[in-house]
């Protein structure tokens, strides 16, 4: 197999793959499928998407060069440097792409009289004195500033936020005051005249009433900006007896990462932007110029989901029709339901709301005794974290595994943690230098040696918000393999030091889930080479891990086809595997977003797993994942035609070529999965599969009985006949 040293630059840069997904979620923009409003919603998420990028991933990209020393990225064969600059230029050509769309849809927007973008220097001198009046009313009152002289420093103003550079003249002297755009106050103030809304940046009105803030000088230039600063600072969190120190260890980090460098600067090229002032600002704040963009257009686009969500009700049909997911509708229980049948859902289709009846059944099923799950991620006000807690409050031991490490979630998780102990809950944090990212619930109804009860298994997190836009797959279960496997990892977690357990059915990271995956390519490989036949499917958020693609890559030499669907960043190349190469990479990006992760192989036994891991080097060898096998044939079924939609998609797909970029068929001749799934929502489900039937539940037919206990009768009297 080819190994990681000789597959160096034989891989794409996951950072630069990365913005190439987020440029297929701006060109959702531009798609005549999507609904207009909505298009204005998919810039705003390109938008929040590459905050977080600019804060974890170009952080770490520059930590790598500077602890280098500029040296080469092994997968992409790349020096640091070179990457960074590539990130620059390839980032300048989204925005330029972004904010065209966004100047065309504002321009259909005032078309169809739906409301305009107006600028205060457009308005007439009624509808500024009108605005004037809600500055005074309004925003005044919630503003400050800061002048500086000598020292120059930004480190005071947070992560994302806007605020005006001003440059003062009083006494034949200049200061610079910075004016922090209060967060308390909506972005966008809606103004009407004449029956037409116009949408009035609230920076914009500040900027043309300085004078009302601070009368004490000559305001000479002006300058909008926004800072996205390092967030990716470490925090090691050792799993301790005493929580207190781990919280307030992860409050301070939470305080000092707020001071991190700043990895981009944006600035708004306004009518009356003075470059001079500019670039002696970024000298005076020490500013790296590499981290600067120019914007024709206004600051942090996600501004446009308050402008989104009102106008959704008013014009529903331009917005995507609301999902009717399948809810619990079974006359029995859950859990009785769960006694003699396999249960797989994939949100949001079926509803997350029966990961809730779920948990309700198991609260008041008397024969619960423990309930245990992990926490990475979940919604504010979270029905599950209140469901938890009332398991607590009623007797039931209930042991929440929480990964405070769970990136921008650390605050809630905090609340959470502190809300759960006082319930009565017992609370155990992560792995030492390891995040817990698996997503499983475990219902026991006898502990011990011998545990019993039920389980579930998932891809995503336990976020009802986020579940309704979110595709994923949660599989339940009372099987005795998956309930045993789960007690065995369970105990593993609440250990200090513990070695992580064997399994008889389940595969778990670190290591084991790379292991299993390669280990399955590769036994599909030698298949194929037996029988011409097998092939391997996989769906990922990410393929980045080396080993995994080395083992696609060696497989893919002899043929294996491979039909991969990896949503964000993909390192995979294609075209380097020799003439037998059969692999086809797509990215499904459309209404919600797609999360699930499936490996799929097959031989002359497939097998279907779903897990919680991408094929990241980071989850491979760096996290607590688990990975789950799909055992119930009637499950098999299911999974096998969730597959085949999905390999059949070629309208929600942007596809890979040969030189790494993506491209979509003007003609497809497939469908969308995600409008599939939806319209099968509808159809109706087929019947249970035959019980599961255990050793005492088996009863044998009378005449099966008699016939059986004659035959022994006559075997004795033979065998007694034979020693006399």
């Amino acid at each position: 197999m080819i190994n990681e040293h000789n597959n160096t630059g034989n891989c794409y840069n996951r950072d630069l793959s990365w913005l190439l997904f987020n440029r297929r979620v701006i060109d959702l923009a531009n798609e005549n499928t999507t609904p207009f409003l909505d298009r204005f919603k998919f810039l705003a998420i390109a938008s929040n998407n590459l905050d977080e990028f600019y804060s974890v991933r170009v952080p770490s990209l520059q930590s790598q060069m500077e602890l280098t020393d500029d040296g080469v990225e092994t997968k992409s064969g790349m020096e640091y440097s070179k990457i960074l600059k590539k990130v620059h230029k390839r980032n300048e050509k989204n925005f330029k792409i972004q904010y065209g769309y966004f100047q065309q849809l504002s321009k259909e927007l005032a078309e169809n009289k739906m409301g305009t973008f107006a600028k205060y220097r457009d308005l007439n001198e009624h509808q500024q004195e009108k605005a004037d009046q809600l500055f005074d009313q309004r925003i005044l009152p919630f503003l400050s500033f800061t002048t500086y002289d000598t020292r120059y420093s930004l480190d005071y103003l947070k992560n994302k936020r806007i605020a005006l550079g001003v440059l003062i003249k009083k006494d034949n002297k200049k200061k610079i005051r910075i004016v922090p755009i209060p967060t308390n106050i909506n972005r966008l103030i809606k103004l009407n005249f004449d029956g037409i809304d116009h949408y009035l940046l609230v920076e914009d009105l500040i900027r043309n009433n300085l004078t009302n803030l601070f009368d004490d000088g000559k305001i000479e230039e002006i300058i909008t900006f926004r800072i996205i600063r390092d967030l990716d600072a470490s925090l090691d969190v050792e799993k301790d007896d005493n929580n207190k120190d781990t919280i307030r260890n992860l409050r301070h980090y939470l305080a000092d990462r707020e001071k991190g460098r700043i990895t981009m600067f944006e600035v708004e090229e306004t009518d009356d932007l003075n470059l001079d002032f500019l670039k002696s600002f970024l000298k005076k704040f020490k500013v790296n110029k590499r981290t600067v963009y120019p914007i024709d257009g206004p600051l942090d686009l996600t501004f446009l989901f308050s402008l989104v969500k009102p106008l959704a009700k008013q014009y529903p049909k331009l917005v995507y029709p609301p999902l009717h997911a399948v809810q619990w509708n079974q006359s029995e229980s859950m859990l009785k339901y769960l006694d003699q049948h396999d249960l797989l859902l994939q949100y949001p289709y079926d509803s997350f709301d029966q990961f809730l009846t779920f948990l309700r059944a198991a609260i008041d099923d008397p024969k619960t005794v423990a309930i245990k799950q992990t926490i990475y991620r979940v919604a504010n006000h979270s029905k599950v974290i209140e469901l938890l807690k009332e398991a607590a409050q009623k007797g039931i031991k209930v042991t929440v595994m929480i990964e405070l490490r769970a990136r921008f979630d650390e605050a809630n998780n905090l609340k959470v943690t502190g809300e759960l102990e006082d319930a009565g809950c017992n609370i155990v944090f992560g792995k030492k230098y390891m995040k817990v990212h698996s997503k499983t619930c475990l219902v026991l109804t006898e502990d011990g040696l011998n545990p019993k009860g039920y389980v579930q298994i998932g891809t995503g997190n336990y976020n009802e918000s986020t579940a309704t836009g979110f595709v994923d797959l949660s599989l339940f279960s009372s099987r005795d393999d998956y309930v045993k496997d789960l007690a065995s990892f369970f105990n593993y977690l609440e250990q200090p030091v513990a070695e992580p357990p064997k399994y008889k059915v389940l595969t778990a990271s670190p290591h084991r889930i790379e292991d299993m995956v390669i280990q399955n390519i590769q036994t599909v490989k030698e298949y194929y080479l037996r029988t011409g036949k097998g092939h391997v499917f996989l769906k990922v958020n990410s393929l980045t891990d080396v080993d995994v693609i080395a083992a696609i890559y060696d497989a893919a030499t002899v043929g294996v086809p491979f039909r991969l669907v990896v949503r964000g960043a993909c390192c995979l190349k294609l075209g380097i595997c020799g003439p037998k190469e059969k692999i086809v990479v797509s990215s499904i990006v459309g209404e919600f977003l797609e999360h699930s992760r499936i490996y799929a192989f097959y031989d002359d036994d497939t097998s279907l797993w779903i897990s919680s891991a991408d094929l990241m080097t980071r989850n491979m060898d760096n996290r607590v994942e688990l990975a789950a096998p799909i055992l119930s044939p009637k499950l098999k079924k299911l999974m096998q035609h969730i597959i085949d939609v999905y390999e059949q998609d070629d309208v929600d797909g942007f596809f890979m070529n040969k030189k790494g970029k993506y491209f979509k068929y003007a003609s497809p001749k497939g469908k969308s999965a995600q409008q599939t799934f939806i319209k099968e929502i509808d159809e109706p489900h087929e019947k249970p599969e035959k019980p599961r039937q255990s050793s005492k539940d088996v009863k044998i037919p009378q005449k099966v009985f008699l016939t059986v206990i004659l035959i022994i009768a006559i075997i004795i009297i033979l065998v007694a006949l034979k020693l006399l």
